[in-house]
């Protein structure tokens, strides 16, 4: 009798496609890699594709195997979906809220909302992922996420998204303390941008507002000497060199960081930015997602 692919199965290839590998994913699991491997060569001959390539180091997904996974997923998170909420009806929240951030550094954001949520509910099961927004944006379109916070102006892209403006953000630019500009007194925008630039490598709106300025100024082609998205390496660039660090960030953070740094707003000219939530309207909202929505606005006020 051939084997049936129930939703134990598909949980095992997810797994495996998430670890890259076979032995990694059985610990994981708490499955022998015998009893895994074995698993998926009945999926695969069930289904006559082939869902892994296997490497030296390592599998990777074939073109089926892509599909089968998204698929399989997006069955995966309305099946944790549909017994979370029937849970819930029956006592305190529980389940697991996938949360995606684009860029990494909006994360910031997020914890104060993560804290009360673990807090205030500890059966819930809380997953944080961050990347580009060309990575995390078809992850919450495909059912892998519940919600993803990032810059509304670049989630607003995606057409397929509904999306929710929370709170405008102040922009400056963030130099050393002893900078040759703190003696200017009146200072352009084409003055710092003749400097050399520090900008993060997965912040896109920031690096192409920031090339629109040199354009505007006749300034030729923005070349940044330092690209990093680390708030440590980007500090020590700042306090080592003339670099300027164009900056997003809430007001109280910025008036923090004038305490250590040189930072001028209202100078380079960008365009308003807010944290921005959101959502496929494909899916169906799960309580937890609305549940850490009205933590996160009360978080932002």
């Amino acid at each position: 009798m051939r084997p049936h692919i129930d939703l134990k199965r598909m949980r095992y290839i997810v797994e495996v496609a998430r670890a890259e590998a076979i032995t990694k994913a059985a610990q994981a699991l708490s499955i022998t890699q015998p009893a895994l491997t074995r698993n998926i060569a009945e999926v695969e001959e069930e289904l006559g594709i082939q869902i892994f390539h296997r490497l030296p180091r390592g599998i990777e997904l074939t073109e089926e195997g892509e599909e089968f996974v998204a698929r399989a997923t997006q069955i995966l998170g309305d099946v944790d979906n549909l017994i979370s909420e029937m849970r819930d009806n029956k006592g305190p929240p529980t389940g697991r809220l996938r949360i995606g951030v684009a860029p990494p550094g909006f994360v910031n954001y997020t914890s104060d909302a993560v804290q009360d949520l673990a807090s205030d509910y500890p059966g819930v099961s809380i997953e944080i992922i961050s990347g580009s927004a060309q990575t995390i944006c078809p992850r919450l379109l495909h059912g892998e996420l519940h919600l993803v916070i990032g810059f509304s102006s670049y989630l607003e892209k995606w057409r397929e998204l509904e999306v929710h403006r929370l709170r405008p953000l102040d922009y400056g630019i963030m130099m050393r303390k002893d900078h040759p500009l703190t003696r200017v007194d009146i200072l352009h925008e084409v003055d710092i941008l003749k400097y050399p630039a520090i900008l993060p490598a997965s912040v896109e709106p920031v690096y192409s507002d920031i090339a629109t300025r040199f354009a505007a100024n006749n300034l030729p082609p923005m070349q940044p000497q330092y690209v990093t998205d680390s708030w440590g390496v980007v500090t020590k660039l700042v306090e080592a060199t003339d670099a300027f660090y164009p900056i997003t960030d809430s007001r109280a953070n910025m008036e923090r960081l004038a305490e250590s740094f040189f930072v001028v707003q209202n100078v380079v000219k960008m365009q308003t930015s807010f944290v921005g939530l959101a959502y496929s309207p494909l899916r169906p909202k799960t309580d937890l997602a609305d549940l850490f929505e009205d933590l996160l606005i009360k978080r932002l006020a």
